[in-house]
């Protein structure tokens, strides 16, 4: 789990606890920033119905200025072989001059699962994943984002099709 500590933050004329969890994720923390600026208190229905309409925005707007929405574009899906693969060794190694058609580009990433957070946030720098971020199972996956409470709402991905090829069911593990 992601350490939490507890301290007190004064909002203007109110100062209350508030659980702030340790995370490098923008993504989050912007969230973080935006909860507070709206007192919604952490917990709460009106906290996670926030959370996952600003995580789902951002994820959805940062992938699509990155990868493209089409799932048929060649260079939208070589730039997630290059994000996802990127550091990769042996047969899960890319030449992305080797990859000219999507089917190629869906082989390489077969078995590769990544946390969409994590994906989007990497590919707006510039960076490929490392590899402790790219999973071999979507099991593997769950857990770390269980643990990291990354999470992107599965319903929205049909937004951005290309988007649906990294979904798995989190909770089924």
């Amino acid at each position: 789990m992601p350490t939490r500590s507890s301290s007190t933050i004064n909002n203007g004329s109110r100062t209350r606890p508030r659980q702030v969890a340790a995370t490098n994720s923008v993504i989050i923390r912007s969230f973080n920033e935006y909860a507070f600026s709206q007192n919604l208190e952490d917990g709460t229905d009106e906290h996670w119905e926030a959370r996952r309409r600003f995580i789902s925005q951002e994820v959805r707007s940062r992938f699509t200025r990155v990868f493209g929405a089409d799932v048929n574009s060649l260079e939208g899906w070589k730039k997630l072989c290059k994000t996802v693969l990127g550091s990769a060794k042996g047969k899960k190694a890319i030449n992305l001059d080797e990859l000219t058609t999507i089917r190629q580009c869906k082989a390489k990433l077969q078995n590769s699962f990544v946390n969409l957070i994590d994906l989007v946030e990497y590919a707006q720098n510039g960076n490929v994943l490392p590899r402790r971020l790219v999973f071999e199972s979507a099991e593997a996956l769950a857990e770390y984002t269980k643990e990291e409470t990354k999470f992107f709402p599965k319903e929205d991905a049909k937004l951005v099709p290309l988007l649906k090829r990294f979904l798995i069911a989190v909770f089924a593990y």
